[in-house]
């Protein structure tokens, strides 16, 4: 049953990923068809992570209440409304709203995905799960870059045909959930609660407690450097290939293939990443993170596809790891999970907003993502000395 819940919850992180990657490759399109700047463009890939910061804690908790079932249905239901509206939008305001609505689905499956790990495996089972549900997501966006460009606007003829194609997926994922989904009930116990899921542990006394905790505060901060990093560069990245000369279908190919490759690196380093070896394999993502992205200011041709592919390649996991770390730190585990995630996501997601709309600030004042790059480049590198601060028990 276990594995089944693993692949539902799977495929609705892919929905996820459909929402938030069906935008990045049309860019140009939507901003003709629209009347939009790029400033503008930034805050629409952004809102949604606007609206996270605010929903993710509330329904983080709500997560804890009403079980992954109920929750996961009610996100799933809110990204389908989001594409549908997106293929309506008239304008700025109509798109940013239809976009936002992600920022309320979003939550509740990020938040979900550690709580079904959490409760369905124990020990070091719950990295290769980490790895296959995040799997499920790049699944989702490899997808949407792949095809939103291309078979979408073939197919439809307009680039709000991302309403019926990833819509119908969607609906289908939902019926798929409602129909084979449960709540692990007595399973949850049915493994041995580790030492993190103590009762007297230090987390105890809510949001507040969980503040209190050194390896909390930490993953906070990190969070925030790597969304930050991970969702400027995944809304951006089609557009730094195009100004690099790559067509606009290629450029969301090759954005696609990275994801693609770094789906073997989100399969595997939460699996290797065990208990004792997490902060290093959280230094080295952030530093080779911060290269790559250098590369991406530097390079240009071939060498700039290298980096795109090296750069998703080493830094996608580290999401996976941080929530590793969450969900194994004393005060934590299964039984408060879902609030503490909901708290990583909130305080993520900040960096996730300003990341993007950073982006397209900055191409608005310089005529160019140069600059941002550069930004990104400073600020994963200053961070990338935090993880080794984390204080982490042997397997």
């Amino acid at each position: 049953m276990r594995w089944r819940m693993l692949i539902l919850a799977s495929m609705a992180y892919g929905c996820f990923g459909l929402a938030l990657s069906s935008i990045p490759p049309l860019v140009d399109p939507i901003i003709e068809d629209l009347s939009m700047t790029s400033g503008q463009m930034g805050l629409v890939l952004g809102v949604w992570q606007l609206v996270f910061i605010g929903t993710s804690s509330p329904l983080g908790s709500l997560v804890d209440r009403w079980g992954a079932r109920r929750a996961l249905t009610l996100g799933l239901s809110l990204i389908l409304l989001s594409l549908l509206l997106r293929g309506l939008a008239t304008d700025f305001i109509t798109l940013s709203l239809a976009v936002a609505l992600l920022g309320a689905g979003g939550p509740i499956i990020a938040v979900g995905m550690p709580k079904i790990v959490a409760q369905w495996f124990s020990g070091n089972d719950r990295g290769p799960a980490t790895g296959i549900y995040v799997v499920g997501r790049d699944t989702g966006s490899v997808f949407a870059l792949a095809t939103a460009a291309s078979f979408v606007i073939a197919l439809t003829g307009s680039w709000r045909g991302i309403a019926i194609v990833y819509g119908a997926i969607t609906l289908a994922v939902i019926v798929l959930w409602i129909a084979f989904s449960r709540d692990s009930g007595a399973v949850a116990t049915a493994h041995a609660p580790d030492s993190t899921e103590r009762d007297d542990a230090p987390g105890k006394g809510g949001v507040t407690g969980l503040l209190r905790i050194r390896n909390v505060q930490l993953v906070l901060v990190l969070g925030f450097v790597a969304f930050f990093m991970n969702h400027a560069l995944g809304a951006w990245l089609p557009t730094v290939l195009r100004e690099g000369g790559i067509p606009l279908a290629a450029s969301g190919r090759w954005v696609a293939a990275g994801i693609a490759l770094a789906m073997l690196s989100n399969f595997a380093v939460p699996s290797l990443a065990r208990k004792g070896l997490r902060s290093r394999w959280l230094f080295v993502m952030l530093l080779g993170g911060a290269l790559t992205t250098a590369g991406l200011a530097w390079f240009s041709g071939p060498a700039l596809i290298a980096m795109v592919l090296l750069g998703t390649v080493i830094r996608s996991p580290a999401m996976q790891v941080l929530t590793l770390v969450l969900m194994e730190t004393p005060g934590v585990g299964a039984k408060r999970v879902g609030s503490a995630a909901g708290v990583f996501f909130a305080v993520a997601e900040i960096g996730g907003f300003t990341g993007p709309l950073t982006m397209g600030m900055v191409r608005d004042s310089t005529g160019s993502l140069t600059t941002g790059l550069w930004i990104i480049v400073a600020i994963t590198a200053v961070a990338a000395a935090l993880p080794l601060l984390i204080r982490e028990r042997g397997a």
